[in-house]
């Protein structure tokens, strides 16, 4: 009778323990973004709340021109601790049109990779934001390269094909395939193609990567996803800071206040965004000098501060730039061996040229407008100035004693000086300024003159 308890209790942990397995939920999101640190810690977070909910699969829905390369090596790592520290199934679907540079070297860190029909994968070498030595470029795209074939390699794939999506040669400078969803599929580059989520799901049920019954729903990025996406464009941030400091000074152009807040929401906008994409501190810096120099521009006149403005504002924008991998899915000429081959040259010509282009132009007319603005604050009266006062007349709220005493003038009361006796009530003609002291005289109407007034000496 022991024996057949203890039996029942073994079977009914075997069941439970498969049922829990069985029940072990998928989780899905969509990712159609750039790889950069807002797209990091949009898979990071997602990773960590399947993680919570004891989802043991996780489904990337991903298309991506690719992106930053520190971005990608941590997205990878996330991915690896996902699969070997919690045990869980990475799973890429690469949707039209396609996977490209960095999103197809963090694909290859998943446990399985399928693509759309009609999509395309690869084209993975390194973009450098300025001139490197041969030998760097090709040590990089090598490094690369072996990452690729690596990763692909440990997941069951064709190492060597994946390792030509960074160079087909890493003894040259520039390389790299681009494979079609057929190449790919054929080369085992990928593990298979569906031509949709539904297909997908029920191909993954029958290998029975996931539960038979499970309902696979793919989340989307919320608000604050987008928001966090949208400011991480380190151009619009440069924007939005320099924005910032030229709404400020209209204000002082044309008082409302409104401008000023515009300002200050625009610099906090451009200075979180930085920070999303890893703006050095050197580069924050020098954003802070470019604005002050704007603002000297406002004394000076002369030019000189608004060029040194412009001129440090571009090289803060140069330093945000990093090494990125960023191939546009089109484009570039072909060839049948290599579908979608490009060079570097061209596409860091396209991409940081065009912005760097319109920097210059916005900080122009910006310099345009602030010369403007420095003509206007000219010729406008000092609202503080104690000068506008000469001239005016007023009445003295006290006996003068010892020639001091206070008057109001313009509605103000003044500390005063006189060399005339002036009695409360007396009215006064202000005839000079002394810093904040106004020197005033007794105000004597024609024929009317009392000697006895004259303060005695």
């Amino acid at each position: 009778m022991r024996d057949l308890l203890l039996l029942l209790v073994f079977l009914t942990l075997l069941v439970a323990q498969a049922v829990a397995i069985d029940q072990s939920g998928t989780y899905a999101i969509s990712m159609n973004m750039d790889i950069n640190p807002a797209s990091q810690d949009y898979l990071a977070n997602n990773l960590r709340l399947a993680e919570a909910e004891g989802d043991r699969v996780f489904i990337l829905v991903l298309t991506t021109p690719g992106g930053d390369s520190a971005n990608m090596l941590n997205m990878i790592s996330d991915i690896n601790n996902y699969e070997k520290n919690y045990n869980g199934t990475f799973i890429v679907y690469g949707v039209s049109p396609g996977v490209f540079s960095a999103g197809s070297l963090i694909s290859e860190a998943a446990n399985y990779i399928y693509l759309q029909n009609g999509s395309s994968f690869g084209g993975a070498s390194p973009i450098f934001s300025s001139p490197e030595p041969t030998y760097v470029v090709q040590k990089i795209m090598g490094a690369y390269a072996e990452l690729a074939s690596s990763e692909a390699s440990s997941h069951g794939r064709n190492g060597t094909a994946a390792g030509m999506m960074v160079s087909a040669n890493v003894s040259a400078t520039e390389g790299g395939l681009t494979y079609t969803w057929v190449q790919a599929v054929r080369l085992h580059v990928v593990n298979g193609y569906a031509d949709n989520l539904s297909q997908l799901v029920s191909l993954l049920k029958a290998q029975r990567l996931i539960p038979a019954g499970a309902d696979v729903k793919v989340i989307g990025p919320s608000l604050a996803d987008q928001f966090r996406y949208d400011l991480s464009n380190s151009t619009l941030d440069a924007l939005l800071v320099d924005l910032g400091f030229f709404a400020i000074l209209v204000d002082l152009y044309h008082p409302t206040g409104a401008l000023t807040l515009v300002g200050v929401i625009s610099l906090i906008l451009g200075l979180y965004g930085m920070g999303v994409v890893g703006a050095s501190p050197v580069a924050l810096l020098l954003f802070a000098i470019a604005g002050a120099f704007m603002f000297l521009e406002l004394k000076a006149g002369h030019g000189l501060f608004a060029a040194s403005g412009i001129i440090i504002s571009l090289i803060a924008l140069f330093l945000i730039y990093g090494e990125v991998l960023i191939v546009p899915p089109s484009g570039f000429p072909s060839t049948p061996s290599a579908p979608g081959y490009f060079t570097r040259t061209s596409v860091f010509s396209l991409i940081t040229g065009v912005e760097f282009g319109l920097m210059a132009v916005t900080l122009g007319l910006g310099v345009f407008y602030l010369d403007k603005v420095r003509e206007a604050l000219k010729s406008k009266p000092k609202l503080l100035s104690t000068e506008r006062l000469i001239g005016s007349t007023g009445k003295a709220v006290q006996d003068f004693i010892g020639g001091k005493g206070v008057v109001v003038v313009a509605s103000e009361e003044w500390s005063a000086v006189s060399d005339d006796k002036i009695l409360r009530g007396d009215e006064v003609t202000v005839v000079g300024v002394e810093g904040i002291i106004l020197r005033v005289k007794l105000k004597r109407s024609e024929g009317n003159y009392d000697t006895s007034n004259q303060a005695s000496g």
